[in-house]
């Protein structure tokens, strides 16, 4: 897995809090999608560059819970040439040892966890969760916190591939 490399500590720093955002300049390139869900950004230049797109939920189950800024990320990293790498920030700690489970239609994707956060998990098919997304309306991503509470946040995914194409070009 990739614990300890450079784009988890970044994405952690980004999602951990806005005051990240106060450090590092960040781009935003345009909104897409019905009431403009999707958000696409970027950040750094030359092989130090980041683009991504990021949702928040349209619903979640269960209502008013208690937690930070969540949100569904993919991200391009123009530093190793990574393209379409999916996350999530969920605004609580997981469940020590849990996963995230990520579900298109009839397709399921496991995610591992650290903290807040969650990759999709080595050994997933990551072109075929971007394909999903694509062709899907809706995204559910099923958690389960510290505290054992399952929670069920549903994204919508109108606008997903607009936005994809835009961080695309920005960090290509």
């Amino acid at each position: 897995m990739k614990f300890f490399n450079i784009k988890l500590i970044i994405l952690i720093f980004l999602a951990s809090s806005i005051n990240a955002f106060a450090v590092l300049e960040v781009i935003h390139i345009d909104s897409f999608g019905k009431g403009k869900n999707w958000q696409a950004k970027q950040y750094g230049d030359g092989s130090s560059k980041v683009c991504y797109i990021v949702s928040t939920p349209i619903k979640t189950n269960p209502d008013g819970l208690n937690r930070g800024e969540h949100a569904l990320m993919v991200s391009n990293f123009m530093g190793d040439n990574t393209k379409h790498e999916p996350s999530v920030d969920t605004g609580f700690t997981f469940k020590p040892k849990s996963t995230v489970e990520v579900i298109i239609k009839d397709n399921k994707y496991k995610f591992f966890t650290l903290e807040n956060r969650a990759w999709l998990a080595d050994g997933q098919n990551g072109k075929k969760l971007i394909k999903d997304m694509k062709n899907g309306a809706r995204v559910q991503v099923k958690s389960i916190s510290s505290r054992g509470t399952k929670i069920t946040d549903t994204y919508s995914l109108i606008g997903f591939t607009k936005a994809l194409e835009a961080i695309d070009k920005a960090c290509s």
